[in-house]
């Protein structure tokens, strides 16, 4: 019988033992497959089938031994729990997913694929438990002890299947020898091959699956809205990108992010009048910001308001010298007020920059 198979059986042992009073447990309810589904769906990655089948039992949770009793009596369980090694539940998953992701959390620079590190417990002295994304691997991942000191080339292998760590955190009564086992695998060997789903994180049609996904888990985030909406727009379906930029900004009036996507897909559209409202409104909510500044020129340029597209290039400009888009706006701005010789001033450093850039 397999690892994978052996998962029902400590599964097993664990409910029984916990029913019988024999382990003092504190474990949230069993996940919906769906639930477990979403997560993977929202961020691109996969679990191993044998934790998937441990989150349709228990949503996270721990053993407690004498003295987290003694803390639970007193209401004191979030202290309790973090003195004993404990599992995530789903949505601390998520949570802290999220956060290790947006922090690139061990994450080498040159990856550009979807954040490999999925974290799935934390010790009793405060190190993640975490699998490398099983994506493309017919095999499960280890479960490694991720030392937040330490690149992820020195994380210590706890396991070398969660089967394996979820018998040895069954036998041990919730305290498993995290250090004991003397595998090494490093994680960052299957970075190369994750690495080939770059395109896939830029794939319109992914990103719209990902963030409908999201927006079950979290029906209120603005930024996926936009996030969305822009995928649309990559795919000309700009009816839906309208309908998700405007949902974002009835959820968020504020958010410049928003009105300036928007009104860039309007620019390109040839809809100067309209996409000028919007770009005006992300420059008055953000004035300082050359990409929004330049958008802004962009539009009074197609109206014919070149003295204030000037003036907006400038003050981008001003903020970010040598700012490749405005730079690109001003000289079209120029040529057209009939100032040649800045139109090639401002030609000549384009070339630099485009000459850096090989």
């Amino acid at each position: 019988m397999t690892k994978q198979n052996n998962i029902n059986q400590i599964i097993d042992k664990l409910t029984d033992a916990l029913a019988k009073d024999r382990l003092s447990g504190y474990f949230g309810t069993p996940n919906k497959t769906e639930k477990i589904e979403l997560f993977e769906k929202a961020f691109g990655v996969k679990l191993p089938y044998s934790f998937k089948i441990f989150l349709r039992n228990f949503d996270g949770g721990f053993i407690a031994d004498s003295e987290a009793e003694s803390l639970i009596l007193t209401d004191e369980f979030d202290e309790a729990k973090n003195i004993r090694t404990h599992f995530l539940s789903i949505d601390e998953i998520i949570d802290e997913y999220e956060t290790m992701d947006l922090d690139d959390w061990n994450r080498p620079s040159w990856f550009k694929g979807f954040y490999p590190y999925i974290p799935i417990g934390i010790t009793d002295e405060n190190e993640k438990l975490v699998f490398v994304d099983h994506s493309l691997s017919e095999e499960e991942s280890c479960v490694y002890l991720a030392l937040h000191d330490s690149p992820a080339y020195d994380w210590m292998v706890a396991a070398d299947s969660f089967t394996e760590f979820l018998e040895e955190f069954y036998n041990s009564g919730g305290n498993p020898d995290v250090y004991k086992n003397n595998s090494f695998v490093n994680p960052e060997d299957f970075l190369e091959k994750l690495n080939e789903r770059k395109e896939e994180k830029r794939n319109s049609q992914a990103i719209i699956k990902r963030c409908t996904a999201y927006l079950v888990l979290f029906p209120d985030s603005e930024l996926t809205y936009t996030e969305r909406a822009n995928a649309y727009r990559d795919a000309h379906q700009y009816e839906k990108a309208l309908a998700d930029y405007s949902k974002s900004l009835e959820m968020e009036p504020k958010f410049a992010l928003a009105y300036y996507c928007r009104g860039s897909m309007l620019l390109s559209l040839k809809k100067a009048r309209q996409a000028l409202i919007d770009l005006d409104s992300a420059c008055q909510l953000e004035p300082n910001d050359s990409l929004y500044l330049t958008a802004r020129a962009d539009a009074f340029y197609e109206l014919g308001k070149l003295d204030k597209a000037l003036a907006d290039c400038n003050h981008a400009l001003k903020i970010k010298a040598r700012y490749f888009s405005a730079l690109s706006t001003r000289r079209r701005v120029y040529s057209a007020l009939g100032e040649t010789e800045k139109a090639e001033e401002d030609e000549k450093i384009i070339d630099e920059l485009l000459s850096e850039d090989d």
